[in-house]
């Protein structure tokens, strides 16, 4: 595996993928909001990620650090089945880093990396709940569209948000 790092920000920040080591730390930024819910979900897709029993080979994960400390996480997965288009999962920036840019810089970060790749569309979900407004707007802002809203997906009177954008 080659090494890949990239600085933004006048050397300040970091994005690099992630290690098994870093773990742990990516579920404390996942974490460190008060809905806990996506901290259990997102163990488990780690747990399959970097202990490799599910075959998740073509996806990739990065992490964003500040001062040696991993503040960020993101990553992307192949549509399987639509080779041409992608999904961004698990985006977050630790609650202390929020509002500050770190996420837009992560964001680009992985936009470029796919429109490297030459793929068609990258794609994203959320939720209609209010703690994830934040999100939404952070992607409407980097030009994703709305493109689905399925009813009641999560809970009763909450809503699944899916969104692309074009590359």
């Amino acid at each position: 595996m080659k090494k890949e790092h990239k600085q933004l920000v006048n050397g300040a920040i970091s994005i690099r993928p992630a290690d098994p080591k870093d773990k742990s730390r990516i579920l404390s930024v996942i974490g460190s909001y008060r809905v806990k819910w996506d901290r259990d979900i997102a163990k488990r897709y780690y747990d399959d990620y970097f202990l490799s029993s599910v075959n998740l080979k073509d996806d990739k994960i990065y992490v964003a650090v500040l001062d040696n400390k991993i503040i960020g996480v993101t990553g992307y997965s192949i549509d399987r089945y639509e080779a041409r288009n992608y999904w961004l999962g698990w985006f977050y920036i630790h609650k202390q880093y929020s509002q500050k840019g770190y996420g837009t810089q992560l964001l680009n970060f992985i936009i470029g990396k796919l429109s490297k790749k030459r793929i068609k569309r990258l794609f994203v979900n959320t939720s209609s709940h209010p703690f994830y407004r934040a999100a939404l707007d952070l992607y409407l802002k980097n030009g994703f569209r709305i493109d689905a809203v399925i009813k009641d997906y999560y809970w009763n009177g909450e809503d699944q948000i899916i969104l692309s954008k074009q590359l």
